[in-house]
């Protein structure tokens, strides 16, 4: 028996022609970008906003329709605490993993990834509070252009401003 399909769709928001999130899941080092990976496909496609109030997320105060998701385990363990079979060559020791991701959930269970970053290289306040504020300047824009693109109906995706993954 196979897993039932995510109930939620990843999209990484885009602006000029450039993705942010997907640029900085790209960058990471391989155990990390594994770790995020997994977690967005098996995590985040699964449960969208139910993360808030887990310890994978919550929702930012000041910052409205903007949550955190957390990363905090490496690919083999976000797949075997979902009951999934782990790859022999995610199976090496890992290091440290401590990621965030901002989002925001909109439309017909659609999660925008609007920023990111790792808390474990920078974990000051400072630098979560500009990640926070990247994020709402993001959502800003993108309801913007969704506004001056006609808001989408139920079930259409909008026509810019992310990329699905």
């Amino acid at each position: 028996m196979s897993a039932p399909p995510p109930a939620w769709t990843i999209e990484f928001y885009e602006e000029k022609g450039r993705e942010p999130v997907l640029e900085f899941l790209r960058g990471l080092d391989e155990l990390k970008e594994q770790a995020l990976a997994a977690a967005l496909s098996n995590v985040l496609a699964y449960e969208g906003i139910g993360v808030c109030g887990s310890s994978w997320g919550k929702w930012i105060p000041g910052a409205p329709g903007i949550f955190e998701f957390r990363v905090r385990h490496d690919a083999a363990t976000i797949l075997r605490e979902r009951g999934l079979p782990v790859p022999e060559h995610l199976e090496r020791a890992g290091g440290a993993i401590l990621l965030r991701v901002f989002c925001h959930a909109h439309g017909n269970k659609i999660v925008l990834l609007l920023a990111a970053y790792d808390k474990g290289k920078e974990p000051s306040a400072k630098r979560q509070n500009t990640e926070i504020a990247r994020a709402k300047q993001r959502l800003t824009l993108w309801k913007a252009q969704q506004k001056a693109d006609g808001e989408p109906s139920a079930g259409r995706r909008p026509r810019s401003g992310k990329r699905k993954r």
